[in-house]
């Protein structure tokens, strides 16, 4: 019997900050409808609770929470599905999670399920042994119920049960969090960090304790920390442009779309996929260099017969020729390109700064030997890297 991937509407839910914006949140009845969902999936009634996904996209079809939840619950049965059908439920998670960022830009469980259906890598954080995950699960269901008692007690079980699993601590930390205990917290959130230094989400909330005892510089830094963790997880970078939009120095997103992906068939050919909206654009600069950046990427990895090359060599490879591209196009005095995405990573390109944009803003797994790399090289370089470029991805 397969596994499922651990992908619960606590953990999406746990990703919304309460300053999101108003078009992503839903009122009532839909977050009764969503709630409702939530424990439907904790029972394992998956096709129920998407009809209650369905119904509260009804109640309130303006939001964009019902279409991102769904788009989630998708994606963590794709995990499930049978071999010639994983691939529909994966772009019907897509198509979802798609329409969700029309509705609210900044919806991070969309951006979430975006970023996992292109990242099949390795998460670097330990694996909870089967009798850890079982109670971590449990505390999350209980955590979004807001019963933060009854889930540290599941969390402390997971604890003893697998002391690698800094999830545990950050479970526990949070239900201290709730009730308004920020120091002690903060330390549990704070050993998670020690643990498992590359857990993003421990960084994250500890950042969120040190704010709430009004520890401002340490929660700047606390989520530099994050970012440098993983920087793929977009609400890292949410809290830390609110909070440097406080202090006037506010971050802008790169929001780059790639609109063309390179996917490998059962068969072991690589085909590009066109995205409807960047297909609806044909015949214009912008497509042209969506384009090419996929026909390098496919050129590139066919050409890799022995497959030596690591997947962030094979990235910056497609975006040096695809900006060349636009170099010579912009030489030639043909037809400019508009996308301010694209313009962002020409100018990134000409300043030298390539590598770090890619790896900083459109991380995924399998790059982070490269990153890692980065990161020891450039100390500080996160932080760097930010205040100059006033980007978030």
């Amino acid at each position: 019997m397969k596994t499922i991937r651990v992908f619960t509407v606590a953990a999406l839910l746990a990703l919304v900050n309460p300053a999101a914006s108003a078009a992503m949140q839903c009122g009532e009845p839909c977050h009764t409808l969503v709630r409702e969902a939530h424990v439907l999936e904790g029972q394992d009634r998956y096709q129920e609770a998407l009809d209650k996904y369905k119904a509260a996209e009804q109640a309130d079809p303006l939001a964009s929470l019902p279409l991102s939840l769904q788009a989630g619950l998708l994606f963590k049965l794709s995990s499930a599905a049978p071999k010639d059908k994983a691939g529909q439920v994966r772009e019907m998670a897509r198509a979802l999670a798609e329409r969700a960022t029309t509705l609210a830009s900044d919806d991070p469980i969309a951006h979430e399920v975006l970023r996992m259906l292109d990242d099949d890598g390795l998460s670097p954080l330990h694996t909870p042994n089967a009798r850890a995950a079982k109670l971590l699960a449990e505390g999350a269901a209980l955590f979004a119920q807001r019963k933060p008692q009854e889930s540290r007690a599941r969390y402390e079980a997971a604890m003893e049960a697998d002391p690698k699993a800094s999830s545990a601590w950050v479970g526990v930390g949070d239900s201290y969090f709730m009730v308004g205990d920020w120091a002690r917290a903060e330390r549990l959130f704070r050993r998670a960090t020690e643990i498992e230094p590359k857990n993003a989400q421990a960084w994250r909330f500890l950042s969120d304790a040190l704010l709430a005892q009004g520890q401002r510089a340490a929660a700047e830094a606390a989520l530099y920390s994050s970012i440098a963790a993983d920087p793929s997880q977009r609400p890292s970078w949410g809290k830390l442009a609110r909070l440097r939009a406080a202090a006037g120095l506010p971050l802008k997103p790169l929001a780059f779309k790639r609109g063309a992906r390179v996917a490998q068939g059962a068969d072991g050919k690589f085909t590009i996929n066109i995205d409807q909206a960047t297909a609806e654009a044909k015949d214009t600069p912008n497509h042209a260099i969506r384009l090419m950046l996929a026909m390098s990427e496919l050129n590139a990895r066919q050409a890799d017969t022995g497959n030596t090359r690591s997947p962030y060599d094979i990235e910056l490879e497609a975006w040096r020729t695809a900006l060349k591209v636009m170099d010579d196009i912009a030489a030639s005095g043909g037809q400019s390109v508009s996308d301010p995405a694209l313009l962002q990573m020409q100018a990134l390109a000409r300043d030298g700064q390539l590598e770090p944009a890619i790896l900083l803003l459109m991380f995924r797994q399998p790059y982070r030997p490269a990153f890692e790399a980065w990161l020891a090289a450039n100390p500080g370089g996160v932080k760097g890297f930010i205040d100059r470029y006033g980007l978030q991805p």
